[in-house]
């Protein structure tokens, strides 16, 4: 599934094995770092029927900091986001539960996603115009993806490293 990593490297030594000091920054990426993370992510799909969850995990190493955050909750939900973030090649979408697909199309700027690629977010997601069609089968023609994590891991990189310094010189100065 998607994930986003954030890592700080402070040098190519390696970080001092203090219990205080990683205590520090472990409660700096639990209380400030993931919560501010799962929010970015929980903006991204506020206005989604299929709205995934979100979690992160830290991890704190001897050379290195990062924080993975994933897609949780209904799988359908979770492969939805994929796909979008992701993106989708050309494919065949069949009828499953009823005898025929059912969509507008046609008209002028048909479709306005509520996702743009980049990361955008675009509105509402609506149909404009159209007829209403029903064909057994379509072909898609695959979709471009959003990715969300590239978009946020981007925006929240200098942020994320000057946390991870501050919590790093609290815990220096409680040595």
């Amino acid at each position: 599934m998607p994930t986003v990593a954030f890592r700080v490297v402070r040098s190519r030594q390696r970080f001092a094995n203090y219990p205080a000091i990683k205590k520090e920054l472990a409660r700096t990426l639990d209380k400030e770092v993931k919560p501010h993370l799962i929010q970015r992510f929980n903006i991204v799909v506020m206005n989604w029927d299929h709205r995934p969850d979100f979690k992160a995990r830290k991890f704190i190493r001897a050379d290195s900091i990062w924080v993975n955050v994933y897609p949780t909750g209904d799988k359908e939900n979770v492969m939805i986001y994929g796909f979008v973030t992701k993106g989708t090649r050309r494919h065949k979408i069949k009828a499953k539960n009823a005898p025929a697909l059912a969509f507008m199309w046609g008209g002028k700027g048909s479709y306005k996603p509520k996702t743009k690629p980049k990361g955008k977010i675009g509105g509402p997601g609506i149909v404009v115009g159209g007829t209403l069609r029903r064909p057994v089968e379509v072909m898609h023609p695959g979709s471009e993806a959003r990715d969300f994590e590239g978009v946020i891991a981007e925006d929240e990189k200098r942020w994320f490293s000057r946390t991870m310094e501050n919590a790093w010189r609290r815990a220096i100065r409680r040595l």
